[in-house]
Formats: structure tokens, C-alpha cells, sequence
């Protein structure tokens, strides 16, 4: 009897192991492993990179309110990863979690397979279930995120775990970007997103990240509100070796500190305390980066002009209550907008005029009009809405209501800027009221729709997705982009039709097209842009001859420098004894 009983566990073992052993088979798949490296094989790792905030984010979950932040989403970046992404040069899909992917003839269902060494930070394996619970946590309601309720759960159908390495997932419609979104998608643990109610994620997620696959770990001790956030390497990390990876993340650590003041900051720059430093300001540029570390080379000054996609930055207006409800008060304020006096007197010629909700790019349509400073038309339009009359203190009235309005910003560097508007408006007969509080209490109001006039900043994208922001479905309700409240039925419709626009000449049509009718409209009154990045940083740090990738700014520091200890070595020594060091070329162009 024991003989048989063996016998039986022998024959069941041959019968399972071809299905739990089975062979990828690549045929018929993609991948890429010849692309161009994106990071140098003269890197090094080690050391510790210290920059800053100029606030503490409002939360590190990666869904729901206030989620969508620039600070955060670089976090998010070092944290997870995707199936796959964009090389920065190339633009051709490169494997990251996936090392091999497929699409179906109809463009309509989409393969991938897990890497088989792809590893979670506690150690077990990435399987494709974790793709699949990934979707199911994106599309819940629960988690108060209703444009990614609606990207995910209107585009796919719930994906399928063909194998614990496969993966498939089929659209809803034919729509050309849904394989870069779900290729794109920050892939989440299965054990540990499932185990979530959407209050408890929201509430315990608020100050902590979810286990990541990437580069880097959040540690609870390195989270100190509201005073910095820590990331430390991961000396485990699966993935450091895959070619997307060489030369790539090679800090030990990566420091943000909060510091508010603008003017603090960069103090604490040319003390040595942080390594290096954005500018932002154009006066800031031109009139105080000579000072003696620079001259001698111990700090280097560059303006590098990358082919970045500019973003959109201006005042946006509440469109759903008075007085910006109104397209004729809406275009006053563009009109008073002295645009030209803050780009000559302020910056000095460094930026120009955005005129577009696709700036810098062909996405732009060349014929919206060029808004510009005319304040006898803003008098007209003004007149036109029912403000024609001064009260006894100069300011407009309508129905017995003076035109005053506030406008709340966190950043206390703006002031200069705010204030050279008010004192415009002033002119006009409209009352600017400026509040600088905590950014978190605006960043609140505002995803609640709780604001008149609110100044925003947004990154560039390489292909627009104008249903992020513009979507009618998202104008009532609150935590997404559309935060003017925009509602047109032919742009609804023209974002159908340039999602199944597989031809780029009838993709720049369709843009151009929605462009000019949100122009039209004037749900922001538009701001200035630049194409470059100045950074001041110390010379110690190795980098690509191109300093940043061809698609990237000054925040690819993070993962594409390194501490060079020879560079270090010497910048000490100089320091110490009143030596020089090299300067080198303070404006490059290495994408001509």
C-alpha cells in the first residue's frame, strides 16, 4: 500500500509540474534590451542628496484628494514601478517589471509577462494577480478619486491573470494611448491593496506608501512632519542590474527638506546645507548667482534647455460661482494681466508669454489669439457683465457689491508677483485681496472647489489627455484636474474622437481644435513658461554630458547623478584652502 501511495504522489507530480513549470515562450512577443542607456556606467553609488520643499506634501497616498502633486509623484517614481516605460530619447517602450509584451491585431487587448525576477520590497515575487489588484484598487469609489474611477474602469475591462506571469487586459474602446496608460500603470502588492477599505486606505495611507518594487524605500522614521521625508536605497532592489537601470539611482539616500522661504532656502544653499538649488527667480539669476563659491568653482551655475513638455501655469477661475462664472469678467482679468511688465521688469526677458493650453509644443494652436495687457477692453467687458459703477473708494460695485475678490498661495516668494498685479487690478477698480497661509488649507479648498482665484502649476505631458482635465463628467465633482468646472460638448465629443486617432496629423488637429475652444472660454487667465532648467549645484556630483535626459529638468538630479569622490575630494580641499576650481559653461543646449 505504501508502494502505490508513492507511486501516485510520483505520477501527480509528472501530471503538475508542466503547467507550474512551463517555459515562457517568447514567440510572437515584444521586448527591447538594445536601447541607449539612460543612466552612465561611470556612476557610483553612495553618498547622500540634499534638497528641498517649499512645503510638506498634503499626503503621500498615490489615489485621492490632493494626490496628484508634483513633490509626491517624484516620491512615487523612486517607490513603484510600471510594466513598462518611455526611453526618454528613443520613445520606444522599454521593459520594467514586464520583460516582454504583446498587442492584439485589433489593437484592442494587451499582453504582458511578469519578469521572473521582478521582486516586491518584502522579497516575493511580482505575479500578474498584483496587475489585476492594482486595477480593482484604481476603479474604487471608495478611495475618492473619480477621474481614476473613470480612466480605468471606462477604458478596461478588469484584467485577467492568464498565468502567475501573464497578464492580459482588453479595452472597453479603441483608444491609441490606452497601451501607454496600462504599460504606464504603478503597479501595487495584491496582498496588501485588497486588504483595504477606501477609509482606511484613505486615513492610514495618508502618511505612508505602500510596498514598492523600485529603488527605494519609505521608512516610517524617515517621515518627519512637517520638517522633511527621507528615501533610502534599497540595498535588495531586484531590478539593479536590468539595463533601464544602469548608472540609475545611485544614492544612498535622497533628502527633501521643508523650507518655506524662498529666501531661507537659498541661504541655506550657499551655506553648504542643501546641494543644490532650482532658481526660480530671474533676478535671483542674473543678479545674485556670481556670488565668490561660484566664481571660484566650488558651486556651478547651468541653464540647461532640455526638450522637455512645458507645462500649463496661470490663474485659474472658479467658472461655477460669481464673479468668474462670467466669460466676459473672465477675459477682463486676462486682459488686466500685465503679463509684459512682470517678463521685463521681473524676469527679465527669461520667460515667455503661454498662449496656449500646450505651450512650446505642436500641440499648440498657433492661431488662439495673443492675449495681452488692454485695460480698455477689460473696461468694456467689465461694463458688458453689470461693473461699470465706482463706489465713493474707487472699486467696481454690481448690485451694490464691490468687485473684491481673494486670492490664497502658500509659496511667500510669489508676493512680489501678486502684488504687482494687485496694484493693476487697483487701476481697473477690482480689490485683490492676498492671503499667504499653509499650502495644505488651499490645496484642501481647492479639491473641494472652495476658492474664487486660484494660481496653478502643471506639468507638461508628451501626449496631451485632455479628458484629465477638461471632461464635462468632471466638471461637478471635486479631487480631479478640471478645477475651473469646464463643460463643452464638442470638446467631450473631440476627445472621443482623438482617443481612436491613430494618425498623428489628425491627433495635432483634434488638439489644436480643443485648444482654441477651451481658449475661448478662458477658464485660466494664462501665465509664462520657459524651455530650460537653472540650477545652481556643488561640484561634486558626476552626470551624463547632457546633465539631464532629453525629455527631463533639473529633477532627474535624483536618479541620474551621483557623489563623485574624487569631485568631492577636491571641492573640500578647495574650500579649505581658498582654492579654485573649474568653471565650466554656464548656458548648454545638448538637444539642438
Amino acid at each position: 500500500m505504501l508502494k502505490n501511495n508513492k507511486t501516485f504522489a510520483v505520477l501527480s507530480l509528472l501530471l503538475l509540474t508542466p503547467c507550474l513549470a512551463a517555459a515562457f515562450n517568447p514567440a510572437g512577443w515584444q521586448s527591447n534590451n538594445n536601447f541607449p542607456l539612460m543612466g552612465s556606467t561611470e556612476a557610483v553609488k553612495g553618498g547622500t542628496l540634499r534638497s528641498y520643499w517649499s512645503d510638506f506634501p498634503a499626503t503621500l497616498r498615490t489615489e485621492g484628494p490632493n494626490s496628484n502633486l508634483s513633490t509626491t509623484g517624484q516620491l512615487q517614481g523612486m517607490v513603484y514601478e510600471s510594466l513598462l516605460t518611455l526611453h526618454p530619447e528613443t520613445m520606444e517602450y522599454i521593459p520594467v517589471l514586464a520583460d516582454y509584451w504583446k498587442i492584439s491585431p485589433d489593437k484592442r487587448t494587451f499582453y504582458f509577462h511578469i519578469n521572473p525576477k521582478a521582486r516586491w520590497a518584502d522579497g516575493t515575487p511580482v505575479t500578474a494577480d498584483d496587475v489585476v489588484a492594482t486595477w480593482e484598487f484604481r476603479v474604487r469609489k471608495d478611495i475618492k478619486d473619480p477621474y481614476s474611477a473613470m480612466m480605468w474602469g471606462e477604458s478596461f475591462d478588469k484584467p485577467v491573470a492568464v498565468s502567475p506571469d501573464v497578464v492580459s487586459v482588453h479595452t472597453k474602446k479603441l483608444h491609441w494611448r490606452l497601451f501607454l496608460y496600462f504599460s504606464g500603470m504603478q503597479i501595487y502588492q495584491a496582498k496588501e491593496m485588497r486588504a483595504l477599505t477606501g477609509d482606511k486606505y484613505l486615513e492610514d495611507y495618508n502618511w505612508k506608501m505602500q510596498t514598492g518594487s523600485g529603488p527605494y524605500e519609505l521608512k516610517p522614521e524617515d517621515i518627519k512632519k512637517p520638517i522633511s521625508i527621507t528615501l533610502t536605497r534599497r540595498k535588495n532592489y531586484w531590478g539593479e542590474k536590468e539595463r533601464g537601470n544602469i548608472g540609475l539611482n545611485n544614492f544612498d539616500k535622497l533628502v527633501w527638506t521643508v523650507v518655506m522661504d524662498e529666501e531661507l532656502a537659498f541661504e541655506k544653499f550657499k551655506k553648504g546645507e542643501l546641494d543644490y538649488y532650482p532658481v526660480n527667480k530671474s533676478q535671483r539669476w542674473l543678479q545674485e548667482s556670481d556670488f565668490d563659491k561660484v566664481k571660484r568653482g566650488i558651486v556651478q551655475k547651468r541653464k540647461v534647455y532640455t526638450k522637455v513638455p512645458q507645462g500649463v501655469s496661470g490663474f485659474v477661475f472658479n467658472m461655477r460661482k460669481p464673479p468668474f462664472n462670467d466669460r466676459n469678467v473672465r477675459k477682463a482679468f486676462a486682459l488686466l494681466l500685465n503679463r509684459e511688465k512682470l517678463i521685463d521688469k521681473l524676469f527679465f526677458g527669461e520667460y515667455g508669454f503661454i498662449d496656449s493650453y500646450h505651450p512650446g509644443s505642436d500641440w499648440a494652436n498657433p492661431t488662439n489669439p495673443k492675449i495681452r495687457y488692454n485695460p480698455r477692453m477689460a473696461k468694456r467687458l467689465l461694463a458688458r457683465a453689470g461693473w461699470a459703477e465706482r463706489n465713493k473708494d474707487g472699486w467696481l460695485t454690481k448690485d451694490g457689491k464691490p468687485f473684491e475678490i481673494t486670492l490664497e498661495y502658500g509659496d511667500p516668494g510669489f508676493t512680489r508677483i501678486y502684488k504687482v498685479i494687485q496694484e493693476d487690478l487697483k487701476a481697473a477698480g477690482i480689490k485683490l485681496d492676498l492671503k499667504q497661509t499653509d499650502y495644505n488649507t488651499i490645496m484642501k479648498k481647492v479639491g473641494e472647489r472652495n476658492f474664487t482665484l486660484y494660481h496653478a502649476s502643471w506639468g507638461g505631458l508628451l501626449f496631451p489627455n485632455p479628458e484629465n482635465s477638461w471632461s464635462g463628467a468632471l466638471a461637478d465633482k471635486n479631487d480631479n484636474n478640471n478645477l475651473p468646472g469646464f463643460k463643452n460638448a464638442e470638446v467631450d465629443a473631440l476627445c472621443k474622437e482623438y482617443d481612436t486617432a491613430f494618425n498623428i496629423k489628425d491627433q495635432r488637429r483634434i488638439i489644436h481644435r480643443i485648444d482654441e475652444l477651451i481658449f475661448r472660454v478662458y477658464p485660466y487667465a494664462l501665465g509664462w513658461s520657459s524651455g530650460f532648467s537653472r540650477v545652481l549645484y556643488y561640484n561634486k556630483f558626476g552626470h551624463a554630458p547632457n546633465y539631464f535626459p532629453k525629455i527631463g529638468d533639473y529633477r532627474s538630479i535624483v536618479s541620474n547623478w551621483w557623489l563623485d569622490p574624487a569631485k568631492e575630494k577636491a571641492m573640500n580641499e578647495a574650500l579649505k584652502n581658498g582654492g579654485s576650481l573649474p568653471v565650466g559653461e554656464t548656458e548648454v543646449r545638448p538637444w539642438n
